[in-house]
């Protein structure tokens, strides 16, 4: 058993000391983002880039292209009931922002794809969807927050915040014990912080990534990231329990400073949960 344990003990200071090593060189043993998802994603940083250029720009990723559509005919993203068959109305419809969560969405899907008959696949494929409802949790209550201005960073914060989970999961072929998810669950946040900062993605959203494991935090001012990330991310733990109210009722509210600053209470979180379902779980099925 001391064997074992020293073992496995090397093996996670090994992984850690070679993801630290390629951090310091700038070489981190990733797939690059895919090449089209690239350029999208860098085009939508031009601050001239006009609707219709980004609808022809995206039109060369064909599975973007359908996300976007499902996207924008979604409940969480079409309140109006009007659907859109043409890319260009749903472009505009959802906004740069978004349309960058998208190709984001999709582009780290395909860098951490694993082969079906890999043993880690099954829990890859439940972190991702756990990922995805996260995100439709947190642009749900940044919307109806005092800061729906950054409902679409809140929501990319919720796709990336468990990035660092599918980064170890691909490294299990060479670290067998990285499976062991007992070892690795504080590892994530800092992972994938470190990552998130590596693609070049904004200093908030890394920092809410980082920061989403301590619930006990508190802080003054109006409600940010990291508050939505940690109550979207409860939320969506909830909604796939198969007995809320039992982990309802052993909540530590008090410990939770983000919930109140969301408006979440305990007389009112699994009406918060009802109301949403119908628009959580029509954007899981446009990015899931």
């Amino acid at each position: 058993m001391l064997q074992n344990t020293s073992v496995t003990q090397n093996t996670a200071l090994d992984f850690l000391n070679d993801f630290a090593h390629q951090l310091g060189s700038r070489e981190i043993d990733l797939p690059p983002f895919p090449d089209v998802y690239a350029k999208i994603l860098d085009a939508l940083n031009d601050p001239d880039l006009s609707m219709e250029q980004l609808a022809r720009i995206v039109t060369v990723a064909p599975d973007l292209c359908v996300r976007i559509l499902l996207l924008a005919n979604s409940a969480l993203m079409n309140r109006a009931g009007v659907d859109v068959i043409d890319i260009g109305v749903a472009v505009t419809r959802l906004g740069i922002t978004a349309v960058r969560n998208a190709a984001a969405a999709i582009a780290t899907r395909d860098m951490f794809d694993i082969p079906k008959g890999s043993p880690v696949r099954h829990k890859l494929d439940a972190l991702r969807a756990m990922s995805v409802k996260t995100a439709a949790y947190a642009y749900f209550m940044a919307t109806r927050s005092d800061q729906s201005s950054i409902k679409d960073d809140a929501m990319l914060t919720g796709l990336l915040h468990n990035v660092g989970s599918f980064y170890i999961l691909s490294k299990v072929e060479k670290y067998p014990e990285l499976i062991d998810e007992e070892l690795t669950r504080s590892w994530v946040p800092g992972i994938s912080c470190a990552l998130i900062a590596n693609w070049g993605f904004s200093e908030p959203i890394a920092k809410a990534v980082d920061e989403q494991n301590l619930t006990e935090a508190s802080h003054f001012g109006r409600t940010n990231l990291n508050d939505i990330l940690i109550a979207s991310k409860l939320l969506a733990q909830l909604s796939n329990s198969g007995s809320p109210e039992a982990a309802i009722a052993a909540m530590e509210w008090d410990s939770i400073p983000a919930l109140p600053r969301l408006g979440i209470t305990a007389e009112n979180i699994s009406q918060i949960i009802e109301e949403s379902t119908e628009e959580v779980e029509s954007f899981v099925s446009a990015l899931g």
